[in-house]
């Protein structure tokens, strides 16, 4: 295919965006109550996909109205953000559907993204375009649920709160899918429409329980081979949903080697998610090849070093259904 490049002036407004998004205040529209005692300040700030209310304190006191202040510029700033988030949409930027750009914006409010949680799954792949610079095929962009990797078992929320209730700011019909151990914490969520919400670990021992308790969150994680190295050296970037919002993803050249290692451990089920893995591969390894080539050889090379059976292995098998054996080869 035909390597469709952003132009620089779009790469330039979209970093203009993801500076904004990991500076600004956090928006909110302040209001006052006069109870009983005195007058406090509160405001509602948006989360996901409602509102919420976040008590600021009394009226008149220097460090309350301060944080007032911060609320109402938080809210200007997020409207100028808006009409950048839009011309980038309208420019054609992959963007996230309703219910992810929801779910992705309450998750980076909670705090979970800075606390070291990384978005996996074809979600990241989605978010990764403006990190390779070109537009990455819509076919390969379909997706109906959402994988998010606890790099630790000590992922919280800034204020502690249980992944449900975040999940529930995006869209109130989420709830945990219980496991099969009755009292083993969900790994799984899932909403009304049935899209899926999915957490996931590094395996860290062979005995690892699954899922993995995730205490912080009242909720537990798949251990999973390979995640470890994949988000090792993540970066960030913006969904562009809303007024962006600030996630952590997999450097786009690991994400593309691992789809290779991945695609070749899939069983008879898995088929079309081989055949997923596959072409997000390609797509990113094309645009990589002329954006950042060193970047896509280190991962590669880094991977094959690892072993023999589980890495290099599986990625000469699937560079050579891609045609793309010289990759490891050269």
């Amino acid at each position: 295919m035909s390597l469709d490049t952003l132009s620089p002036a779009l790469q330039t407004l979209f970093a203009e965006l993801l500076q904004q998004t990991e500076t600004a205040p956090q928006a909110g529209s302040v209001y006052r109550r006069t109870l009983a005692g005195g007058e406090y300040i509160y405001a509602k700030v948006p989360v996901g996909a409602t509102r919420i209310d976040r008590f600021v304190g009394r009226s008149g006191d220097p460090e309350a109205e301060a944080r007032a202040a911060a609320f109402q510029q938080g809210a200007r700033l997020a409207a100028q953000r808006r009409r950048l988030v839009g011309m980038l949409r309208r420019e054609r930027l992959s963007a996230p559907d309703r219910t992810t750009g929801a779910v992705l914006d309450a998750l980076a409010q909670a705090g979970l993204f800075r606390a070291g949680a990384v978005l996996v799954g074809t979600a990241a792949y989605l978010l990764s375009e403006p990190l390779v610079g070109a537009r990455l095929p819509s076919a390969t962009l379909m997706t109906a649920d959402l994988d998010l990797a606890a790099a630790s078992v000590a992922l919280a929320a800034e204020p502690p709160e249980p992944l449900e209730t975040i999940l529930k700011r995006a869209d109130p019909s989420f709830e945990g899918v219980p496991q099969l151990t009755p009292k083993a914490p969900p790994s799984r969520y899932r909403n009304a429409q049935g899209y899926l919400v999915d957490l996931v670990t590094p395996t860290r021992t062979r005995n690892d329980s699954n899922p993995v308790p995730l205490q912080g969150l009242d909720a537990g994680a798949a251990p999973l081979q390979h995640l470890a190295w994949l988000i090792e050296t993540p970066v960030r970037t913006v969904s562009l949903w809303g007024a962006g919002a600030a996630v952590t993803v997999p450097h786009p050249a690991r994400f593309a080697t691992h789809k290779l290692i991945l695609a070749q451990k899939r069983d008879g089920a898995g088929r079309l998610k081989r055949a997923k893995d596959l072409a997000q591969a390609r797509a990113l390894i094309e645009a990589l090849q002329t954006q950042d080539p060193f970047a896509l050889e280190d991962a590669i090379q880094d991977a094959a070093g690892r072993g023999e059976s589980g890495w290099r292995a599986p990625l000469m098998r699937s560079l050579k259904e891609l045609g793309l054996v010289h990759l490891l080869e050269g």
